[in-house]
């Protein structure tokens, strides 16, 4: 999901829904909401995917090179896996105007709307496991192949090494932060040369812990307890695991958020982690544990002190690094379960997903199919 302007963009999981719009039954695809009443969002515009897709991921820019609006999604499926790219200028009559592969998997990008460059997580043909494929998409009718680039054991050329995965890249400037859910590395890349980035850094997670699904920079950070003028402005990256499966009963290492110093660029190291503590929360089933954090508001890197995490059958949790070495709940939302829940052994919410808009307010979707909550968080900062 992307909050940008007054719309909020859906990507689906797979499955065939009934639109309500046409009362027709749809493969799921992407669904453009008006948000610009968030206490009266109305669905303005399915896109349906290939049958049996998973269209989960999309990126929007808006007034583009050529001024007009552009919805970039991901499509995995047997007809077609690859990115499609929408002319979204008129949101009810969307056109797809150029597609991206096939490729063996696409999950999910980042497109760059100052450069026009598009960052995507897929796995080209003879390449191991996702990794970053980077595109030209300053003309989106003509998608312009720019490199590849993976970690050691990726590449066609490499010794088969240990399987490794892209979720995806967040970027920022000339670097990009990539988040391996396979493997458990976190990667630092130096982007100024787009054909050929470099590894600043690269920190393995696994073994003793797993998969590592967002990575994004908060940089400039004033942080107490430090003497004035000798190292108190640091720059820090969070990164969160995604909780698996487990067999619905919390069978796994427990996931968490991980706060890394990286001020020293090319040496990060974490220094605090998070966790929600247990409470009844293996016993109502579902996954338990974080998904993913808010990395924009508006289509922007965050900012700020606060971090939204979708944390599956614990909801949301707002978590302030204000002081990145000891992170801080400050607020929390459990949605109800409704007759829309789908139970997987039980039923239970499993918050999957979280973006903000311009005003600040939340949104969260539910994996479970519970549907999408607007939130108002109505602490400090």
């Amino acid at each position: 999901m992307t909050l940008k302007g007054n719309y909020a963009y859906v990507g689906h999981h797979k499955g065939d829904e009934m639109n309500p719009m046409t009362g027709k039954v749809e493969p799921n695809g992407t669904t453009i909401i008006d948000v610009s009443n968030p206490r009266e969002p109305k669905i303005v515009k399915h896109i349906p995917g290939y049958k049996r897709a998973q269209s989960r991921a999309v990126q929007v820019v808006e007034k583009f090179f050529d001024g007009k609006d552009y919805l970039l999604r991901n499509q995995e499926s047997r007809e077609f896996t690859g990115f499609e790219i929408w002319d979204i200028t008129d949101r009810l009559n969307p056109k797809l105007v150029s597609t991206i592969g096939p490729l063996l998997a696409a999950h999910k990008s980042w497109w760059d709307a100052k450069t026009g460059y598009a960052y995507l997580s897929g796995i080209w043909p003879g390449w191991r496991g996702q990794h970053l494929i980077i595109y030209d998409l300053k003309n989106p009718l003509k998608p312009t192949f720019v490199t590849n680039w993976g970690l050691p054991g990726q590449r066609p050329e490499d010794p088969r090494g240990a399987e490794l995965g892209l979720h995806h890249p967040v970027i920022s400037g000339n670097r990009a932060y990539l988040s391996y859910l396979e493997g458990g590395d976190m990667v630092i890349l130096d982007i100024t040369d787009k054909p050929n980035p470099k590894m600043i850094a690269h920190l393995d997670f696994s073994p003793p812990f797993s998969g590592i699904h967002t990575t994004a920079p908060f940089f400039g950070m004033k942080v107490p307890n430090f003497t004035k003028g000798f190292g108190d402005i640091r720059n820090f990256l969070a990164v969160v695991e995604e909780a698996h499966d487990a067999q619905y009963k919390c069978q796994e290492i427990r996931k968490q958020l991980y706060i890394v110093d990286a001020t020293e660029e090319t040496n990060p190291l974490p220094i605090a982690t998070f966790k929600v503590p247990d409470g009844d929360f293996c016993e109502r089933g579902g996954r338990f544990g974080p998904h993913q954090f808010a990395e924009t508001k508006d289509g922007e890197i965050i900012g700020g002190s606060l971090l939204y995490i979708a944390y599956f059958s614990a909801g949301l949790r707002i978590v302030d690094i204000a002081d990145p070495f000891k992170p801080k709940e400050v607020g929390y939302y459990i949605p109800e379960t409704t007759d829309k829940t789908k139970p997987r052994l039980k039923k239970v919410i499993q918050t999957n997903d979280v973006d903000l808009d311009s005003r600040g307010l939340i949104y969260i979707t539910d994996r479970a199919g519970t549907g999408l909550h607007i939130l108002e968080y109505m602490g400090g900062k």
